[in-house]
């Protein structure tokens, strides 16, 4: 028992250190090769010329349009990285042990600043070369409002994201999402209740109804009462008669 006791603390050392470099980001521009556009400097470890000439087109492309939707000023010089596998990605931002628990399909994400990104060459088995170029824009819409707001509501976050990527989703079978569901702030239960479809619709709504410069007054709020003169439950209530109608 006395030896037992006595390797505790050696041995909770141990799992400690093992479960933190296991989730621990291993984001590093150390060692890789850059490319610069005129707003965006690319980070990456094996691209053909094309490719690179591809990622700068899809960003630069909706560079203008969207600096305008969120009122900015020229942001240059944004960091995207690119890694030249699926893994490679997830280990660098999830970390080794959560790498293993998601498939193909997370293949890009937004570090704060920072663009995260699967080379297009690599997509893995659930993206393509131009689903890549398109999660680009996505993971940099995200960076964009985080500038504005470093704790966005989800629904906002990923729904005008996918929305201003152009990544609409067919809502053909899929249930609508409850009041009760869109309250909630776990990207699991955001995923599994099809938020990123109907995060689309909503923010498409939204911006249809109210106008671009409300939308990004509730991202940056949170404030439906202030932003749009009425509750948020007023609000889903009108999305979901409106989605009734079409």
């Amino acid at each position: 028992m006395r030896k037992t006791v006595k390797y505790l603390p050696a041995a909770f050392i141990v799992i400690t250190a093992i479960l933190f470099l296991g989730f621990k980001k291993n984001i590093s521009l150390e060692g890789l090769q850059t490319y610069k556009t005129p707003h965006f400097t690319i980070y990456y470890e094996e691209l053909s010329p094309q490719t690179l000439k591809d990622i700068e087109q899809k960003l630069e492309t909706s560079y203008p349009d969207l600096q305008s939707f969120f009122g900015l000023k020229d942001n240059d010089n944004s960091r995207v990285i690119v890694y030249k596998s699926v893994e490679r990605f997830q280990r660098a931002y999830l970390g080794v042990f959560l790498s293993y628990a998601f498939g193909d399909w997370a293949a890009g994400a937004a570090y704060e600043d920072m663009v995260l990104l699967t080379s297009p060459e690599n997509p893995g088995q659930e993206q393509t070369y131009e689903s890549i170029l398109d999660i680009a824009v996505h993971e940099y819409i995200h960076t964009l409002i985080y500038q504005v707001n470093q704790n966005p509501d989800i629904w906002l976050d990923e729904g005008v994201a996918t929305y201003l990527a152009e990544q609409p989703s067919n809502l053909s079978g899929l249930p609508a999402p409850t009041f009760e569901q869109m309250q909630s702030q776990s990207q699991g239960e955001f995923a599994e209740n099809n938020g990123y479809a109907w995060g689309y619709a909503y923010v498409d709504y939204l911006v249809t109804t109210y106008g671009a410069e409300k939308v990004v007054d509730l991202i940056t709020t949170n404030d439906y009462e202030r932003c749009l003169g009425k509750s948020q439950l007023a609000v889903y209530e009108e999305w979901m008669s409106h989605m009734g109608s079409k």
